[in-house]
């Protein structure tokens, strides 16, 4: 009798645990959001980065009890469209906007959209000199190796700044750190695409006007030692100093990048 009496206990334990869970769904679980590839997780009050003149992203809302209540606090920022499985985020223009999801069990998450310029940014890790003019004395070839490398406008642990403002990211402005924790020299950028006849790589050129009027032109292009490829930044400085050094063939400085781009 004790015997069956705990067992009808056990059913019944058992029958109002079952009914608690679902009448609570998946209330244990916070409300996230995964990004279409999987690869990105956001979870309440994080930032969600998106380029302007892009299509946006999408994502999938997880977590609550399944059945959402979206919020968007500014639509002048950044628009969606949710299907009831995928979440769409489309940039309406620059600037920061809150998007809240809740359930019908008071779950709520805050993501913070940040809706944003492209950019490119790089590190210099080091740079690098050329010099060619077989008629050069060895005196004159290390003045003007030093004379490149004193007068470069980065030196290691310098970076460089590209934002696009443009709808073809052709062009925008420009940010030159000079070395770590130094000021910004500002400025505007144009760029332009071309390709290296000898092996068919690709250069991207990049025509910049600095304060003052000075204009600098700068080539990226990626180079590749011992199955390393890096990237750097080609600056032919071979006019300033050819009428100086009439011997002088070609100069050039290169500024070995670390790419530091936000995905």
């Amino acid at each position: 009798m004790k015997r069956n009496l705990l067992s009808t206990l056990i059913v019944i334990t058992n029958i109002l645990l079952t009914a608690f869970l679902a009448s609570c769904g998946e209330s244990y679980a916070p409300i996230t959001l995964v990004s279409a590839d999987g690869k990105t997780h956001i979870t309440n009050n994080d930032t969600i980065y998106i380029d302007a003149f892009t299509e946006g992203q999408d994502f999938y809302i997880k977590g609550g009890n399944g059945k959402y209540i979206l919020e968007n606090q500014n639509k002048d920022i950044v628009s969606y469209e949710y299907n009831g499985e995928k979440l769409s985020l489309t940039p309406v223009k620059i600037g920061n906007g809150i998007m809240r999801i809740t359930d019908y069990e008071k779950n709520e998450s805050r993501f913070v959209i940040t809706v944003k310029n492209q950019a490119r940014i790089f590190h210099v890790n080091n740079i690098s000199t050329e010099v060619i003019g077989g008629a050069l004395t060895q005196d004159e070839t290390k003045m003007i190796e030093e004379d490149i490398t004193n007068s470069a406008i980065m030196k290691a642990g310098g970076s460089i700044e590209f934002t696009y403002t443009v709808e073809e990211l052709n062009g925008g402005n420009v940010s030159i750190y000079p070395q770590k924790g130094a000021s910004a020299v500002t400025g505007i950028f144009s760029q332009k695409e071309s390709y290296d006849p000898e092996n068919g790589n690709k250069i991207l050129t990049f025509d910049i006007t600095l304060a003052g009027n000075n204009k600098i032109e700068l080539d990226l292009i990626d180079k590749t030692e011992n199955n390393y490829t890096y990237k750097v930044l080609r600056h032919n400085v071979t006019e300033t100093y050819q009428s100086q050094y009439p011997r002088l063939e070609k100069a050039t400085i290169e500024y070995i990048l670390e790419d530091s781009t936000e995905n």
